[in-house]
């Protein structure tokens, strides 16, 4: 007799979903700590719960600054993303609903944690310097 051990739940993923001013995205009426399942196939710009996965500000592509409404959502089950910015879910939890600082900060934080550097840098045995307008900088480490 074959042994398998059962696979674990995969964590939820953490996203941004924007609502029109009545909590509504495409007629779907949406409430703040409920938790919603698509019923049928999930596929990206056609069916399922959409949320932006992709930098927080991506959200303001389908719902403009002033006159909506914005929630931090978890997905789950079943995903598809043809860009890796928006993603259609089977199963969506919204959570708070967040103003325009929020969104702002989460971008931060999404940026930050994307960042990768790039080039060189100048540390150890050997110093970096910068001239910019009409006073410079320079820093040596190491």
């Amino acid at each position: 007799m074959k042994h398998t051990t059962p696979k674990p739940p995969e964590e939820p993923t953490r996203a941004i979903k924007g609502f029109d001013a009545g909590m509504k995205c495409r007629g779907f009426q949406f409430e703040v700590g409920q938790t919603y399942r698509h019923e049928g196939p999930v596929e990206d710009c056609k069916s399922g719960f959409h949320s932006i996965t992709g930098h927080p500000l991506a959200v303001f592509e389908y719902y403009p600054p002033a006159g909506a409404r914005f929630c931090r959502v978890e997905i789950s089950g079943a995903t598809s993303s043809n860009d890796g910015t928006k993603t259609a879910s089977e199963i969506l939890t919204v959570g708070s609903e967040i103003g325009f600082s929020d969104l702002v900060q989460e971008a931060v934080e999404w940026v930050k944690s994307h960042a990768t550097p790039d080039g060189e840098s100048a540390t150890g045995d050997h110093g970096a310097a910068s001239a910019t307008g009409d006073q410079g900088a320079a820093s040596a480490t190491g």
